[in-house]
């Protein structure tokens, strides 16, 4: 069985199923039923490809399919539920992003638990989606996209937060009046030697009504110093500049006590290595320069948010590969400052386990082991987990191939 990332940090994944076909079977008889969910099956797969997804598997009246863009799997979401309530037809779509793995050709993973089991939770006629799909979407499609607060899912540890696509005038009146739209634009900065590109990249971003760029620079220098002036969301950032490369550059910017400006490295070649080093240092992401529009703006929001585009399993299969044991436990300051639990603590975020299964296997409460994590990355001056699970590898606390610990 071959497990590896899929290509690019981020996909929404879409499970949409017909809502009690059994009607029609009473209603038109078994022949004309069948006609009926012919075509039903043929403009769902039609309108995902109009949209640009990829229909992974066909699920009897339903499918899977992923999308690049979350904008445009909720699109697809709601023309195929106009088009179904117009045959008189029903649906229940569970929409979710994140990173999965492949498995033997087909995604696999927590955002691919996650929308299933929103299909599975949802109304007929419903659009569920997860709070990630919500946040990149809602200001882009025509639509609101109400929070329905964190549910449980079957097979996830954690609740989800959830949201519903607001697609038909009735649904509305059930909802919580919308919270007014934020006033605060996300700020970019775009670092690249090639002004054709640095235009591009302004263009796709300052037509965006939530994204302003306020910087531009052609070398590493002009980076940092752009960057530690306006103290921007986000800083995208070219690897391979004059003066100083983006690297370079990136980690005199991450390193500057009081910036929490999040990197996303761009580059027009996609090597392990240099995600590697990218994430050593605290970078939030990595994208290919030629990246479809969407997928570019779909980083900016996650990155402004405070997620990481890279995965913490893809994580640990770069250091262990690059960096494993490469560093002496005694020169990490810091580290001898842990508690034990503490040390249990980094040990269990190492190993890609969540707050929820780290509480269920130290016997403790969430509230505690969110104080713990913080205080970890503190004492240890990380940014984030993602620069948890590098140090713990390099530093010889968890060993390549150790898998996550059962509860």
């Amino acid at each position: 069985m071959m497990i590896r990332s899929v290509p690019g940090p981020f996909l929404t994944i879409m499970f949409a199923d017909l809502a009690g076909p059994e009607w029609l079977l009473a209603r038109d008889g078994e022949a004309a039923a069948r006609e009926v969910l012919r075509a039903h099956r043929t403009a769902v797969a039609q309108a995902v490809e109009r949209h640009g997804g990829r229909v992974v598997r066909v699920l009897g009246d339903g499918l899977f399919a992923t999308f690049d863009s979350a904008t445009a799997a909720v699109r697809c979401a709601v023309e195929m539920q106009t088009a179904a309530a117009e045959a008189a037809l029903e649906l229940r779509v569970g929409l979710d992003a994140g990173e999965p793995l492949l498995e033997d050709g087909e995604p696999q993973g927590t955002p691919v638990v996650a929308a299933s089991r929103l299909c599975d939770t949802a109304e007929a006629g419903e659009i569920l989606a997860g709070e990630i799909v919500r946040a990149v979407a809602a200001p882009h499609v025509a639509v609101p996209i109400r929070p329905r607060g964190p549910l449980r899912l079957r097979g996830l540890a954690e609740p989800v937060g959830v949201a519903q696509v607001v697609w038909r005038d009735d649904d509305a009146a059930q909802l919580p009046a919308p919270a007014a739209p934020p006033q605060r634009r996300i700020s970019v900065v775009v670092a690249d030697d090639q002004r054709l590109l640095r235009a591009g990249f302004r263009v796709i971003l300052d037509a965006e009504p939530d994204i302003n760029v306020v910087g531009e620079a052609a070398d590493g220098r002009a980076a940092v110093d752009v960057v530690l002036r306006r103290h921007p969301d986000v800083v995208l950032m070219d690897i391979r500049m004059p003066e100083l490369d983006g690297l370079d550059a990136a980690e005199r910017i991450l390193s500057e006590p009081g910036v929490e400006t999040a990197v996303v490295m761009l580059t027009t070649f996609d090597a392990s290595e240099y995600v590697y080093r990218a994430l050593r240092i605290g970078a939030s992401g990595f994208l290919l320069k030629d990246t479809p529009s969407d997928r570019l703006l779909d980083a900016v929001r996650v990155a402004a948010a405070g997620d990481a585009l890279i995965a913490p399993s893809i994580t640990r299969r770069l250091v262990e590969r690059f960096g494993a044991g490469v560093r002496d436990p005694a020169s990490i300051p810091g580290l001898a400052e842990l508690t034990p639990r503490e040390l249990d603590v980094l040990h269990l975020i190492a190993r890609g386990l969540s707050n929820g299964e780290i509480a269920r296997k130290l016997v403790v409460g969430d509230n505690t082991v969110k104080t713990h994590v913080a205080r970890v990355l503190a004492k240890l001056g990380l940014r984030d987990r993602v620069q948890a699970v590098v140090l713990a590898y390099e530093c010889g606390l968890v060993a390549p191939g150790q898998q996550p610990a059962s509860g």
